[in-house]
């Protein structure tokens, strides 16, 4: 029960009652080593002043015995101060009383051990006595037994205990009242991050926690929530934006497609060249919608992480080559050069790092000119790879190098028109890059075209 209700309670109750508990826990053991403390002093105290008047009492016997002087209570204790609640009786060797102080009122037995100073506490009385043995020069024997009657000191001890149990309480509501006002001044910004969290929805992002300039952990907090609802509205943005423009590829094709069939249902089955164009037209664009699905789903197993790399050892300087050699068969007026290329042992997908090397190579091809010239270096630094691939093409409007690896960007959609493509070649190729822990970076030459830049580990 007890821990179905911690679950329940809030934080700020349970704050408050564990703040409470160690307050109370810290009022007992402090008032419990003060009382005790003052109690242990009074009593020792008590000790002394006995010991003392019995010492101060045996001397003055010894005086009043051997001047022949009566032993009577006024002679024994008159230097003894009358504050002090000394109280004494004298005891001849067959326990007949010699004298005793008038106030003497003790009806409690007391354990006479000789010479040893004891203390006795009961019936709410506070005794501390001491029994001394005394033979005079007469050869008598003599039983002194001093009494501290501490009534003052027991009453002072009552007293002591309940104002200390008066100020347990008064400290325990205290500590609940501030303990409350504390965790619930503490908690507020918990409490706003609550409710900003809870108005947030897909529909609105825009919303943020305010953040004190204080440098603590409710601020780091805060400020840790609001980066990660941008985080998450920018993921969110770009999902948007790929689910649109991929539905808007996916239409073109389908339309396409669409309105051939449409063609061939009203009066393309007759007619031989109308029906082989539309199977053509449907064979390419049902062509399109699968290359650009296989593209999406790899993009998709790459962010699910997913995406399994079958690494293994290989010279890159002859998939270099090779890739340079195909480009040349493909690309036959355009003058591609392998400038250099280093021997260089690798560890990596061979597929994909192929992939990526002929799809940069053929976006240099599509948006270099007739004659134009491109350039394909690697060299090893270390254990990284740098992979160099330049063009004299178009070049890229440097406002547009940033986007160059979002999904479905197309820096210019006219050309992109021309020279075809779905813009997911580039996001593909960082994708790929970035699962072998490498990276990809493009910039514009000084005089014109572009220079990618490939950076691998070796291993």
């Amino acid at each position: 029960m007890r821990t179905r209700f911690l679950k329940l309670s809030r934080v700020s109750l349970k704050l408050t009652l564990v703040y409470a508990f160690v307050f109370f826990l810290v009022l007992i053991v402090l008032n419990w080593s003060v009382f005790h403390g003052v109690k242990y002093f009074l009593i020792n105290q008590s000790f002394r002043q006995v010991d003392g008047s019995s010492k101060i009492i045996i001397t003055k016997i010894n005086q009043l015995a051997k001047n022949n002087i009566d032993l009577n209570t006024e002679n024994l204790l008159q230097d003894i101060n009358p504050n002090e609640d000394i109280h004494v009786k004298l005891l001849d060797s067959r326990g007949n009383v010699v004298s005793a102080s008038s106030e003497w009122n003790v009806d409690i037995a007391l354990n006479y051990d000789l010479n040893k100073t004891m203390k006795i506490e009961r019936d709410q009385r506070l005794l501390v006595y001491k029994t001394t043995s005394i033979e005079s020069k007469s050869n008598k024997i003599f039983h002194l037994i001093v009494i501290k009657d501490m009534d003052n000191e027991y009453h002072f001890f009552k007293i002591l205990f309940i104002n200390m149990v008066i100020s347990n309480v008064i400290g325990i509501i205290i500590a609940l009242i501030s303990g409350a006002f504390v965790s619930k001044r503490v908690l507020k910004p918990i409490d706003k991050i609550t409710k900003t969290a809870q108005s947030i929805s897909v529909r609105d992002l825009n919303k943020r926690i305010e953040v004190t300039s204080a440098d603590d952990e409710l601020s780091r907090l805060a400020a840790t929530f609001n980066e990660m609802i941008e985080r998450l509205q920018d993921s969110f943005e770009s999902q948007s934006k790929f689910v649109s423009d991929a539905s808007h590829e996916l239409r073109t094709p389908i339309s396409v497609i669409q309105g051939y069939i449409n063609l061939l249902d009203r009066w393309g089955k007759d007619d031989k060249e109308i029906l082989q164009e539309a199977i053509n037209t449907i064979k390419n664009e049902t062509s399109n919608m699968t290359n650009l699905i296989e593209k999406l789903l790899f993009l998709a197993r790459g962010d699910s992480g997913s995406l399994n790399l079958e690494k293994e050892t290989f010279p890159l300087n002859e998939l270099i080559d090779e890739v340079v050699k195909e480009s040349r068969v493909i690309a036959p007026n355009h003058y591609i050069i392998n400038e250099k290329n280093d021997s260089i042992i690798i560890c990596a997908d061979f597929k994909l790092i192929k992939q990526t090397l002929r799809a940069l190579m053929d976006n240099s091809v599509k948006y270099t000119p007739s004659k134009g010239e491109i350039k394909i270096t690697s060299r090893l630094e270390v254990d990284t790879v740098l992979i160099y691939i330049e063009d004299t093409g178009i070049g890229i409007p440097e406002e547009d190098i940033p986007k160059l690896f979002n999904r479905f960007y197309r820096v210019d959609q006219a050309r992109s028109k021309k020279t075809g493509g779905t813009g997911l070649g580039l996001a593909i190729t960082k994708q790929i890059i970035d699962n072998h822990n490498g990276s990809i970076s493009i910039e514009n030459n000084p005089k014109s075209g572009i220079k990618v830049t490939i950076k691998l580990p070796t291993k």
